[in-house]
């Protein structure tokens, strides 16, 4: 493998159309390639719930020439920890310096602008590389390692240079690379739903509600025995038009046992379960008042022993699902793609001539960060202080303190994924001309 080789066109398909398989979709058109994406579905049931995008996952957007603006954000200005009972403020986290000291804006987004957005770009006929094309209701079945060809449950298939599997939690292309899941139901479940600003205003409910921040309420352990797993994130997104909340429980409250990738709407009643009877009236209003209410299950998912296999490589939920509770989900998946990308560019042309070489340096690019945040998702699914953000800050309760090692804003957005795999390739040609160095003494 020579650094002098000349860059070779990829064809990647990418199985999985939500956020991370646009994203590399995206990722891999804009650095030469052919790709074509294979979703399960169609796009018509994508869930209607809020994401954040930090500075870390927004530096790949406008690699890719992607305007934000085009997804109606929100841009966030505090993060602030409140009082179960009371909506008394614990703990706030400053952003208004966000975008001077880290060059991007902290965006909140609804999922489906921020797909809309991914999905025409991916697509457009303007814009730097071929137009990537998009295949729908084309389940992955098997995937032959050997020749890297994809069958589907349609029959039909498909042969590629690089398969990225991007199809989330439930992954196939996980399962045919070898991948043995440790999974365990997680102690906490959640509900997502949505109130209208509009109705907020007309009913005159908190102001607070639409402010740009993230808002949170419980996550830690109540003194009078609520448990820690009861918590609800309030944030605004599409243009703030719509607040959105994510509705925490423990699991043996919720009356939701199905799997799936599509639900019924649920009554508020059962988000109302157990100690939300407790909650801070004004909080409790707006739930009440909420619609688009969908139950999601949660999953403990241990670090995998791999993500790539020859040509075939992970990416997002399929290589490190964790849970909610860093804000980190599509970022994390935004720096696979961001990855990806990268390593298959014209300036590392040896990789799109040895793709397995060009898969092991992902992997070890990005495992480590991704494990990394896994793990402090976890812990901030038993205790909010945790969060990113939050670890930053001086909280009065000690309940609320994070322990040490946590995860920091800094350490999020001071990464350089362009340097960092630009040092390891230089480790990488290096060590493969030391032979020839060798043979000259």
């Amino acid at each position: 493998m020579s650094n002098t080789a000349g860059f070779k066109q990829l064809h990647v398909a990418v199985v999985g159309g939500g956020i991370g398989g646009l994203s590399a979709a995206l990722s891999m058109r804009r650095a030469g390639h052919r790709v074509d994406v294979f979703e399960r579905r169609g796009f018509d049931v994508e869930v209607g719930a809020s994401i954040s995008c930090a500075a870390n996952g927004s530096v790949h957007l406008a690699d890719w020439g992607i305007d934000v603006e085009a997804m109606s954000p929100v841009a966030l200005m505090k993060l602030t920890m409140r009082d179960w009972e009371t909506g008394e403020i614990q703990g706030v986290y400053d952003l208004s310096d966000y975008e001077r000291e880290w060059g991007r804006v902290y965006y909140m987004l609804h999922r489906q602008d921020m797909h809309k957005v991914l999905l025409e770009a991916a697509i457009a006929q303007e814009g730097e590389g071929i137009p990537c094309k998009i295949h729908n209701n084309s389940p992955c079945d098997t995937i032959d390692l050997e020749t890297n060809t994809i069958t589907f449950l349609n029959g039909k298939t498909v042969q590629a240079d690089l398969i990225i599997g991007a199809d989330g939690i439930r992954s196939v292309v996980r399962e045919q690379i070898g991948v043995k899941p440790d999974i365990k139901t997680s102690p906490q479940t959640c509900y997502r739903c949505n109130v209208l600003t509009k109705d907020i205003k007309a009913l005159g409910l908190v102001k607070h509600s639409y402010e740009p921040a993230i808002q949170f309420w419980g996550g830690s352990e109540g003194r009078n025995g609520r448990s820690k797993y009861y918590k609800i994130v309030m944030a605004p997104c599409s243009s703030g038009e719509v607040v959105s909340f994510y509705c925490f429980m423990p699991t043996e409250m919720t009356n939701h046992r199905e799997e799936g990738f599509t639900f019924k709407e649920v009554p508020v009643t059962d988000i109302l379960q157990g100690r939300y009877s407790d909650l801070d009236p004004e909080c409790l209003a707006l739930l009440q008042n909420s619609k688009d209410r969908m139950p999601w299950r949660l999953y403990v998912h241990q670090p995998y022993t791999h993500w790539v296999n020859k040509r075939v490589a992970l990416l997002g939920d399929a290589a490190h699902p964790m849970m909610p509770h860093q804000s980190q989900g599509a970022c994390q998946a935004i720096e696979d793609a961001g990855a990806l990308g990268i390593i298959f560019s014209a300036k590392y042309p040896e990789f799109t001539r040895d793709v397995e070489a060009g898969l092991r340096l992902y992997q070890a690019i990005r495992k480590p960060r991704a494990t990394r945040v896994q793990e402090a998702s976890a812990r901030a699914t038993e205790n909010v202080g945790e969060r990113i953000g939050f670890t930053s800050i001086e909280v009065q309760d000690e309940l609320l303190r994070p322990k040490t090692g946590n995860l920091t804003v800094r350490e999020m957005n001071e990464y350089r994924m362009h340097d960092h795999v630009a040092a390891e390739v230089a480790k990488i040609r290096k060590t493969k001309e030391m032979p020839q160095e060798l043979a000259h003494l």
